[in-house]
């Protein structure tokens, strides 16, 4: 389940009751921490954002914690998320925080407070946060969780914080399992989109929006060598996408189109919608769906179908993203929510563009969820509506900057160790990016031109300069200085947006000192 070359903190919940935490090191060191799971706390909040007569009161008629007592809450949590377009903007993060508080105790919480600061302030290293939850655990949306604010330790959004990587296995998952996504060298990573649209059905078809996304794939193919776009497979029946996948053996198997959650002899069963006879919906449920990859299975399967990845409560197993995992399938992201075209695509690109990157396909995630969080606010459930789960040691796709750094490091040790090296890290990269955009210097052209003159650097040479959102300004800047040795510049960026970015006086230093300018 781990590769050791980053920090984890891996959350169990083997019951009602225990909460159970293994830190590892890139060292194999191993610490381990239990704490106690506080419904209250979930309970308190909740009953207090949705008044209903039939609250939890008349569940909680003991310190027992029964599997009723947890769907319970589940249902009114979903009563908050699915309202939340209509509700007052902090009911989602309320909701957030009090998942944070029915997870980490006391004495979790300042476990965790601490080892965030050692390895992601101290060390500026990446921290992987892993859930692994019993069945009726899992139907909650864990993606949703935050730092209550009380603790006055800063924001901390576990689904997109952006030196994090947050994401769920499967409970009691082996991890004898060697799964391994990465491409072989000199290999293609392919990428089939697969798109349903039943036809005789409007208001199934008119909702399938796929043109954005096709697009986007065909562009990242032609200018990426280590990436190939498949034959989009469009309106294929179920046997169809078999006997395609058999021939083409994708990589990533991406699918459009719609799922549900629906009863069915009295258990919940997730299903996808296939193009059947005269165009109508053929509804496969998720047993049926994963026997589309009996004979070959993708590293990856992303289903942009609303509810795919939402757990049912009497059989978690019976949502397609479990079931996929359960089948092997390395790597599966859903949405646990109804989401729109809009939202989906944003999603879908962010994540393609940083796993082309190099990024793992868990960082990847998280930073299309972080960017749906600068998209629509953390008072929406936009950015908690994507769930990863993996079964897999290493979520690169392609060999890592660590892996190849790993065959130059007995040569770098070689040479003179006093001698300091101008760049910066990644994480350093992404921490200048962040308090870029907080500082407020590249919201508009004017602001981004007077930038550019400030730190000496001509904004004619940009070409990114005009028509980019914000981050993605911000990120090609500081590449752009870093990749082209324009150390001075970066140095004097820090000073620029040092006073309009209060409290990250000591990440700007940090910096500074390593840029090595005088």
């Amino acid at each position: 389940m781990m590769t050791m070359n980053q920090y984890f903190y891996h959350i169990i919940v083997p019951n009602n009751n225990t909460v159970r935490v293994r830190k590892l090191t890139p060292q194999l060191a191993e610490d381990k921490v239990t704490g106690k799971l506080d419904f209250s706390q979930i309970k308190n909040k909740i009953t207090k954002i949705i008044k209903a007569p039939d609250n939890l009161d008349d569940y909680w008629e003991s310190e027992q914690i029964t599997n009723l007592v947890i769907a319970q809450i589940n249902d009114k949590i979903r009563e908050i998320i699915e309202a939340s377009d209509n509700l007052e903007s902090q009911q989602i993060t309320k909701v957030g925080e009090a998942l944070f508080e029915t997870l980490f105790d006391s004495q979790l919480r300042e476990d965790f407070l601490a080892y965030y600061q050692e390895i992601v302030k101290q060390k500026q290293q990446n921290l992987a946060v892993i859930l692994e939850a019993i069945p009726e655990l899992a139907a909650y949306p864990w993606e949703l969780m935050c730092l209550p604010e009380q603790y006055n330790q800063g924001e901390i959004y576990f689904a997109t914080d952006r030196k994090l990587s947050f994401y769920r296995c499967r409970y009691q998952s082996q991890e004898i399992d060697k799964l391994s996504i990465q491409i072989n060298k000199n290999e293609q990573l392919k990428i089939a989109l697969v798109v349903s649209i039943p036809t005789a059905d409007p208001q199934l078809s008119d909702d399938v929006e796929y043109q954005e996304v096709k697009q986007y794939l065909k562009q990242v193919d032609s200018e990426k060598e280590q990436v190939k776009f498949l034959p989009v497979m469009d309106s294929l029946d179920f046997y169809e996408i078999v006997e395609r996948l058999e021939t083409d053996k994708p990589d990533i198997f991406h699918f459009i189109g719609h799922g549900q959650l629906i009863e069915k002899d009295g258990e919940e069963v997730g299903q996808i919608a296939f193009v059947g006879e005269f165009g109508k919906a053929d509804w496969k449920d998720a047993k049926t769906f994963v026997r589309l990859f009996n004979s070959h299975k993708p590293k990856i399967v992303i289903l942009q179908a609303c509810e795919t990845g939402k757990q049912s409560q009497t059989n978690a197993f019976s949502s397609v993203a479990s079931r996929l995992i359960l089948q092997r399938i390395p790597v599966v992201i859903a949405m646990q929510y109804k989401v729109s075209n809009l939202t989906a695509v944003s999603f879908v690109k962010e994540f393609y563009s940083r796993i082309v990157k190099g990024d793992s396909v868990e960082m990847a995630v998280q930073k299309a969820r972080f960017k749906l969080s600068i998209e629509n606010g953390y008072d929406k459930r936009y950015f908690a509506t994507p769930v990863i789960f993996m079964a897999v040691q290493d979520g690169h796709l392609f060999e890592s900057a660590t892996s190849a750094n790993e065959e130059t490091k007995d040569l770098n040790l070689s040479n003179s160790e006093s001698e300091k090296t101008k760049g910066l890290s990644v994480f350093d990269i992404d921490t200048l990016v962040d308090i870029l955009i907080r500082s407020g210097r590249v919201n508009t052209l004017s602001s981004r031109r007077s930038l550019c003159i400030s730190i000496q650097v001509n904004p004619s040479d940009i070409g990114f300069i005009e028509n980019v959102a914000s981050r993605d300004f911000a990120e090609q800047l500081i590449y752009f200085l870093d990749q082209n040795k324009k150390f001075s510049e970066l140095f004097k960026l820090c000073e620029k947006i040092a006073n309009n970015a209060s409290g990250f006086r000591a990440e700007l230093n940090s910096i500074q000192n390593k840029l090595n300018c005088n």
